[in-house]
């Protein structure tokens, strides 16, 4: 057989009977059983208690010209806020009139009366640095009907009445009124009624200690007690 080297040869039995041989199945691996992934039960944050809640609320425009509040001299009837560095102001809602005049004293840190903010239909006043007529566009803004949501603010020593966002009138401070009224870090209502309420806004604002929803019994509460 040398001829037939490297060649391959099959052996017959003697027999003469070729046995057909078994293919050889190829060993296939046993996919790996996955093993369960156990998922934990998410614990849901706990429902803060209503009380917790920080939120805006509508307080009323306590009278600060009362014998209890010291005809506006008891800073427990004042509201802590600094007008002049915060964007905004004192959120209002009241009856807009031609004579009933929209008040708002202004003190510094020590609790000193520094001035006035008034205003109605007719002009606006800042005691000893504004006195002027009120302009149209603010006059036409105000609720035909009812009560107007309307906004006074100080920031950098510029006065606005702002409704609905917009500033419907305008005054920049200057000189001795600026340096004056810049010094404005509370505020109280003179001569305004129950009806009327203010935006209390307890991330910008704090209250005097007769700052309440009854202003300290003067207004009823909201059960009619």
């Amino acid at each position: 057989f040398k001829h037939m080297k490297g060649k391959y040869i099959r052996g017959i039995p003697k027999d003469g009977k070729i046995v057909p041989t078994e293919p050889v199945k190829p060993e296939t691996e046993k996919p790996e059983t996955e093993k369960p992934t156990t998922v934990k039960p998410s614990t849901a944050p706990p429902t803060p208690d209503a009380d917790d809640i920080i939120t805006d609320k509508p307080y009323p425009t306590c009278n600060c010209w009362t014998a209890e509040c010291g005809y506006c001299s008891n800073l427990d009837c004042t509201v802590k806020q600094d007008l002049v560095n915060s964007e905004r102001g004192i959120q209002v809602t009241s009856t807009l009139k031609r004579k009933r005049l929209n008040s708002i004293v202004l003190y510094d840190e020590s609790g000193e009366e520094i001035g006035k903010f008034q205003w109605n239909l007719r002009g606006i006043w800042m005691t000893g640095c504004i006195g002027c007529l009120t302009p149209a566009e603010l006059r036409r803004a105000r609720a035909k009907e009812g009560q107007t949501t309307w906004e006074f603010t100080l920031t950098n020593g510029v006065v606005r009445i702002m409704i609905d966002g917009e500033a419907l009138y305008e005054h920049r401070l200057i000189g001795e009124c600026k340096e004056v009224y810049s010094k404005t870090t509370r505020f109280a209502f003179y001569d305004m009624t129950c009806e009327n309420t203010f935006l209390y806004r307890p991330d910008d604002m704090e209250l005097g200690d007769r700052g309440n929803p009854t202003c300290a019994g003067q207004c009823p509460s909201e059960n009619g007690q």
